[in-house]
């Protein structure tokens, strides 16, 4: 083989750091953070919505938190199922089809008349939801090279926290207006927080048009045996990026070879006959090397260290404005100094009630106070101020110990919540612990570094399955035990991000971007 011949046979990881880094990666983080903002405002938005929900369709406090939960169990549901998919048939054609169908649920559960069939559709939107949530991550890695990959992934996260501050302030907007539209054959007053969820379908459906004009992943490609698609994919990327700076600037990569971390093969197809049966072994063929002894320390601990993570930043989460409720309720009338957990013993003792000549009446709320969020607000304008620094300094000092870092404040600040007796500043520094979801960026851009490319979509699924059934766990254990054993239901999570940060350091480190030494023998 000749020497110009040999300068354009790379690994595929030096492929994509030929491509440059410019508009298209840009864009294509901006992509993945609205996808990351549409799974974060279905899944979580409805809890915005709950109080006027309840209220129209005459729902109890049970049905609420079903309604709150039911989008967290349909992914919980169909994590494995679209992990499976996302390795064996492509990120882009998982993703696509999801994310229009998933319009198409939500503008059917905005027309819902009674809580099983909401119900059911936010579960079905729920699963449509997973197809996304997992899968953005190792979309949006596999277009960059190892040196980017994680200010990559991380940046989605970013622009998707960015984002989520205006999640309440749209919520108020939508939900306080005042309308009633009789809507026949179905039997239902379309009043405005239907409008809302309506709203929090739009961007799923933009993104899934964006996707027709956006490329499957390069090193999924390779994988799958397809090498020339993969280069015609990472030449549009280099002609996007480099535009009419350098027209001489010509892309010469001729032959990619696979990296540590991306092995070549033909993905199998599933047979017609006996498709159930067929779907079924490709799926254990396909989850069970995360279990074998190569990948288990691997799988068992990203999935652990995210099981506490999803804990703290969405069971805590869920009860962060009970608690904010009961302390602003003390604080008053009171100035006496106590601890939270204190504080709620003393409201839910009775304390604070005061009745009325006919008793206690209650009232049906139908439209939203700003002033409920602001602290929401907050809580997001430092979620993205923590991000910035993660983004800032993880190439300086490494992916496991800014995990450690990160783990170790939120749950230091966590500890002092419900230790210190000034009860503002003790909201402020739970505050801080709940902003423990930015180790989820961080986790996922290692998981992506350490897994190879035919396995990753399916272990970042299965990570993120388990940790959403932390998210599920987090809120049901607190609503058993914050009135009863407040002190255990508050220190536990935040001991154990601590805990979660120093599991970090027993990840295995990523392998470095080479070709394997039979693939080199064979192009020379």
């Amino acid at each position: 083989m000749s020497r110009d011949n040999k300068e354009d046979t790379v690994v595929i990881d030096e492929a994509l750091a030929r491509t440059g880094f410019g508009k298209f990666n840009i864009l294509i983080i901006l992509y993945s953070g609205f996808v990351l903002n549409v799974v974060i405002l279905e899944a979580v938005g409805v809890s915005f919505a709950l109080p006027v929900l309840g209220c129209d369709l005459n729902l109890s406090h049970q049905e609420q938190g079903i309604l709150g939960a039911v989008s967290f169990a349909g992914v919980i549901a169909s994590s494995h199922f679209w992990g499976f998919l996302a390795d064996t048939q492509g990120r882009k054609r998982i993703m696509q089809p999801a994310l229009l169908l998933g319009f198409v649920v939500t503008f059917c559960s905005s027309l819902s008349p009674n809580f099983l069939t909401f119900a059911f559709l936010r579960f079905l939107n729920g699963i449509l939801l997973s197809a996304c949530s997992a899968t953005i991550f190792a979309y949006v890695g596999e277009f960059h090279c190892q040196k980017d990959r994680s200010r990559a992934i991380l940046g989605g996260g970013l622009i998707s926290a960015v984002a989520s501050i205006f999640f309440p302030v749209i919520a108020w907007i939508f939900i306080n207006q005042e309308f009633e539209i009789y809507v026949p054959y179905i039997n239902i007053v379309f009043k405005p927080w239907r409008s809302y969820f309506l709203a929090c379908g739009v961007p799923g459906f933009i993104c899934g048009l964006i996707m027709f004009f956006l490329p499957e992943s390069p090193k999924y490609l390779l994988s799958a045996g397809n090498p020339e698609e993969a280069i015609e994919v990472l030449k549009r990327i280099h002609r996007i990026n480099i535009g009419n700076k350098d027209p001489d600037n010509v892309y010469t990569v001729t032959t990619l070879l696979p990296d540590a971390d991306t092995p070549m093969g033909k993905v199998k197809g599933l047979e017609k006959k006996n498709l159930l049966v067929s779907i079924m072994q490709s799926m254990w063929q396909q989850t069970a090397p995360l279990f074998m002894r190569e990948h288990l320390r691997k799988t068992f601990l990203s999935s652990l260290i995210l099981f506490i993570i999803f804990f703290s930043a969405h069971g805590v989460y869920m009860w962060f404005p009970y608690i904010l409720n009961n302390t602003m309720q003390y604080t008053e009338k009171f100035i006496e100094p106590k601890r939270i957990c204190d504080i709620i013993k003393f409201v839910q003792s009775g304390n604070l009630t005061s009745m009325g000549e006919d008793g206690p009446t209650e009232t049906c709320t139908m439209h939203l106070e700003i002033s409920t969020y602001m602290h929401t607000i907050f809580l997001e304008i430092i979620y993205v101020a923590i991000l910035l620094l993660i983004m800032f300094f993880i190439n300086k000092i490494g992916r496991k110990p800014m995990l450690f870092i990160s783990m170790f404040i939120c749950g230091a600040c966590g500890i002092l919540a419900f230790t210190i007796q000034i009860p503002l500043l003790a909201i402020y520094f739970l505050v801080i612990q709940l902003c423990c979801g930015c180790g989820k960026s961080v986790l996922n851009a290692i998981v992506v570094e350490i897994f190879p490319t035919n396995l990753r979509g399916m272990a970042v699924c299965i990570s993120l399955m388990i940790g959403r059934i932390g998210s599920v766990t987090g809120s049901n254990i607190l609503g058993l035990l914050i009135e009863t054993h407040c002190e255990m239901a508050l220190y536990s999570p935040a001991v154990a991000l601590i805990i979660a940060g120093a599991l970090g350091f027993l990840l295995p480190s990523a392998k470095q971007p080479v070709a394997k030494p039979k693939d080199l023998e064979n192009t020379s």
